[in-house]
């Protein structure tokens, strides 16, 4: 009996070491890094990898299929980064194990290996495919390629344990029996979401993506726990916390409507949609909030993430017709080119700390937001923004506009809407709040009249 309990307790204790060297064997403890945008053949975006938390080992895929990084020259500007980095060294055989490999950056003006990052290391394993530990690079604004002409398609007897990364930070699902998204959803309170979260608060750039969520069923949006919802109209890049900020293309629905299906677009730079990810579900529910069904969105992307926004507003407790600050600036004029300003500054509204209501003036006179589509570098500022839509009548109470820029059209831009109201003695005020991008509230000169 002693003999079989001894030979027993020495099984479990291989077993036990072997699955400990198994799970350590970074061949099948790593993260998945499907970005097909890193690929060689890719350009145009200047995405930095020292902006990211690099954490482990990665294996690198394009749209699924196996890739490796280069180990020969890449030049600057491709691989959406400034200073494409490469292996500078063959690649392992499965025999070598772990190894250590420099990484070199070349530059348009110098040589293939002018910049030398940390080193890394590298792994062959048995299905023909590398895992690499990544570091943060310790060179401007660089970027880890991979080699396009080294695809090739996944082996499919070899299952790996991947360990898949994620940008929910706060969420926990609410289950009851009833099918019902609307009472059976997940909760997805990420402060980062905000559209107002853009450059990630001047740090420029974070690495949330949202392709390496595990989306799972339906989600209801918060904002530091206020309700939220996804905007309907596009912002400044960079927002929300990352690179592609998405947004919902159409209007949410309403209640009657049901389950209605949704295009979803990307922001970037000064193009509203420059990019399409894959449509989601929405439904309106009782109560006044939206559910989303979140899926993983188009990889070719760089880094999208879902955004969010805290609409619809809330009831004003005070009437904002008679508890306003005054704002009587006349550089706001449409007609203030803003090259007459003093040495030629322009002015930027997301530099102010709006807070409640506002009432327009021009020296005095009663004055109005522009409705009509102004040229750039106007109302003292390089992007003025007029209102999409008309000012509201009195019986309509507080109402939401659109706030527009033009770039190549009158409204091609939208920064956050604000809320209007009419107010008697032929006068609006306006809940200004902080524009997206270095923009200023246009003041109509054609809507001017004396304050009586």
């Amino acid at each position: 009996m002693r003999f079989l309990i001894s030979v027993c307790v020495s099984l479990l204790l291989l077993i036990n070491v072997a699955f400990q060297s198994f799970s350590s064997d970074p061949c099948y403890n790593y993260e998945s890094l499907d970005r097909p945008w890193r690929a060689t053949s890719e350009s145009g975006d200047y995405i930095c990898d020292n902006s990211f938390s690099w954490n482990g080992w990665y294996r690198l895929f394009y749209y699924g299929m196996n890739i490796q990084m280069p180990e020969t020259c890449v030049n600057s500007y491709s691989c959406n980064t400034y200073i494409s980095l490469w292996l500078n060294g063959p690649h392992p055989q499965i025999e070598d194990g772990v190894v250590t490999r420099e990484v070199c950056g070349g530059s348009y003006w110098a040589g293939c290996c002018n910049y030398k990052t940390n080193p890394i290391r590298v792994k062959a394993c048995p299905g023909n495919y590398y895992v690499y530990e990544l570091q943060k690079p310790q060179i401007g604004c660089s970027g880890y390629c991979t080699d396009v002409s080294t695809i090739s398609q996944v082996a499919s007897n070899v299952s790996p344990h991947t360990v898949t990364g994620s940008s929910i930070t706060s969420s926990f699902a609410i289950t009851l029996t009833d099918n019902d998204p609307c009472e059976n959803y997940n909760v997805l309170n990420n402060y980062w979401r905000s559209t107002l979260n853009y450059w990630s608060m001047y740090g420029y750039i974070s690495d949330h993506d949202d392709t390496l969520v595990e989306w799972d069923g339906w989600y209801r949006l918060f904002i530091n726990e206020s309700s939220a919802q996804m905007p309907e109209w596009c912002f400044y890049y960079m927002s929300c916390g990352s690179i592609s900020s998405l947004w919902l293309g159409g209007s949410h629905p309403r209640i009657e409507d049901g389950v209605v299906t949704r295009e979803v677009y990307g922001s970037r730079d000064y193009q509203c949609s420059r990019y399409r990810s894959e449509p989601i579900q929405v439904k309106a529910c009782p109560g006044e909030y939206y559910v989303y069904k979140f899926t993983r969105p188009t990889v070719s992307i760089p880094l999208p993430v879902y955004c969010a926004v805290l609409l619809p507003f809330t009831t004003p407790s005070v009437d904002p017709c008679y508890n306003y600050t005054s704002l009587d600036e006349p550089w706001r004029a449409t007609d203030n080119y803003y090259y007459n300003n003093y040495y030629y500054n322009y002015m930027c509204d997301y530099n102010v700390e709006w807070n409640g209501w506002y009432r327009m003036f021009y020296n005095g006179q009663n004055a109005q937001m522009t409705e009509s589509c102004v040229n750039n570098g106007m109302c003292g500022t390089y992007n003025p923004l007029s209102l999409n839509g008309p000012h509201p009548q009195l019986e309509d109470g507080v109402v939401t506009r659109q706030v527009c820029f033009s770039w190549s059209g009158c409204c091609d831009y939208k920064s956050h809407p604000i809320r209007v109201k009419a107010c008697p003695g032929h006068y609006y005020v306006y809940e200004f709040v902080k524009p997206t991008f270095c923009g200023a509230y246009c003041v109509g000169i054609l809507y001017r009249e004396v304050v009586a």
